[in-house]
């Protein structure tokens, strides 16, 4: 049975995903780095030091997700073309794309719970009917 649609899927999550993360480095730390330094300015002098260690982890925990976002897209970039393969039951990539959609799930990123939730249930369903034709092809036999 043919995957493509499922193959074409996940490759358009991964790109999602490494744009996701890119946006997430790049504008979302940046604002909040600028952000900080307008507080730091504002800042009373004791307060300083404070002020900067919690807005330098801020960014440090920002740029951790946008890492890990660009991760997974480069993740599902290589399942996309090595792990998907067509005549083959996926059990393990179906629970993968379910446990990403309930990670999407928690950190509202819609668009990624939408693809992730796609694919399992196309990887299910088309589990179901290549086990069906491989038990019939084994009872021919």
């Amino acid at each position: 049975m043919n995957r493509k649609w499922e193959r074409t899927l996940i490759r358009i999550l991964g790109i999602w995903q490494i744009i996701d993360g890119l946006i997430t480095i790049l504008v979302y730390g940046t604002y909040k780095k600028f952000q900080s330094a307008v507080l730091i300015q504002q800042a009373a002098p004791e307060k300083l030091k404070a002020i900067e260690s919690i807005s330098g982890s801020l960014y440090m925990v920002i740029c951790i997700f946008g890492i890990l976002l660009i991760g997974f897209g480069l993740f599902h970039s290589v399942c996309a073309k090595k792990y998907v393969k067509d005549d083959e039951v996926q059990m393990k990539m179906a629970i993968w794309f379910l446990a990403c959609g309930l990670f999407s799930y928690f950190v509202m990123d819609l668009l990624s719970l939408v693809l992730c939730m796609s694919i399992s249930i196309l990887l299910f369903a088309k589990n179901k009917s290549i086990g069906k034709i491989k038990k019939q092809q084994k009872i021919k036999i």
